[in-house]
């Protein structure tokens, strides 16, 4: 009897980043549709776990194999495959409550050891948790993030009532996050002020994260940057759109996929010179020193000042962002997730 999918689906409850992003676009795409295994309610951290180990295995049917796409697992399912996105919580975890990376990396060692295959979304990211976790370049698997409508270029129209929604009355540089630690605010926010300019805003979008260690509330007293809140995915691509710049200035990223979206949309793209993004963007965003807040402030004055650079931009961002598909990104994910039973 050949096996079927399900997916633990945990994640469903949670608002959409970059990880939920990526389950919910690979999980509608693998076929036939997989059995979803989710809670019958949000659950908080705590008790996720519990339903995680102690219930989710007990729905498994006999001839399923489970997908966990969302940085968990149950640890007593050997037929698994399990994402882990990046290794932060193992080489950064000052960024994280004590509790959480203590857990977590316990966690993902048991799931390394027991599970059939991990997946991961860069070349960076493989050898980060192969160092960690002690695995063979067989048993995980690099399968990048992809990106597809509705990140597209959006016409003036739609961009220009995003604008009025969000207050943005002046060409803006946007940028889009959870606001914790290596996300890298506190500089962004320093090197746009350097910038001294009077023609342009600083639009920051996101909330603030529950697992991480003190936030950058210091930074966010300033009187210069718009802080949006968490933007709804409807409203994201017209907000990628009508920015003069995304900038991502992250101190480290597994794959870095905002700067994919923001390219699609045809978005110019200032992002970290570290761990993933080179692989992720290639030469179609312009690369900083994530820790010098001088090379921040001149990538934005060349946005603001050269016209040629930022058409280029635009150009190479968006032929960038065709050579990855959510499409491509399901059939692999699938084909490994069904190799792992044989």
């Amino acid at each position: 009897m050949s096996s079927k999918i399900a997916i633990n689906a945990r994640y469903q409850y949670r608002r959409v980043t970059g990880v939920e992003r990526y389950a919910l676009e690979i999980s509608k795409r693998i076929q036939p549709t997989p059995r979803m295994i989710a809670p019958n309610r949000a659950l908080g951290q705590i008790a996720g776990h519990l339903w995680e180990q102690f219930s989710l295995p007990f729905q498994l049917q006999k001839n399923e194999i489970l997908w966990s796409p969302a940085n968990t697992g149950a640890w007593i399912v050997r037929d698994q495959v399990v994402t882990i996105h990046d290794a932060s919580i193992f080489d950064h975890p000052e960024w994280f409550r004590p509790a959480f990376a203590a857990w977590t990396r316990l966690s993902w060692k048991v799931l390394a050891n027991r599970a059939k295959a991990i997946i991961t979304v860069s070349e960076f990211s493989r050898e980060r948790l192969k160092y960690h976790l002690k695995i063979s370049n067989q048993k995980i698997n690099v399968i990048p993030n992809g990106v597809g409508k509705p990140f597209e270029p959006q016409p003036t129209k739609t961009i220009n009532k995003i604008k009025r929604k969000y207050d943005l009355n002046k060409p803006y540089f946007l940028f889009i996050g959870t606001h914790e630690p290596r996300k890298n605010l506190a500089k962004l926010i320093g090197a746009f002020g350097k910038l001294k300019t009077s023609t342009h805003l600083l639009a920051i979008a996101g909330d603030k994260g529950k697992v991480f260690a003190d936030p950058v509330s210091h930074a966010l007293s300033v009187t210069y940057a718009e802080f949006l809140g968490y933007i709804p995915d409807s409203d994201l691509p017209a907000l990628y759109s009508g920015a003069g710049a995304v900038i991502v200035p992250s101190l480290y990223e597994g794959f870095g996929l905002i700067t994919l979206e923001a390219m699609a949309c045809g978005t110019p793209v200032i992002a970290s010179n570290t761990t993933s993004f080179p692989e992720t963007t290639g030469d179609a965003a312009l690369l900083v020193d994530p820790n010098k807040v001088e090379e921040i402030k001149n990538a934005m004055l060349q946005i603001i000042e050269n016209p040629t650079l930022v058409n280029s931009l635009r150009e190479r961002g968006l032929q960038r962002a065709a050579q990855f598909s959510w499409d491509e990104s399901a059939h692999k994910t699938q084909e490994i997730i069904s190799d792992s039973r044989l």
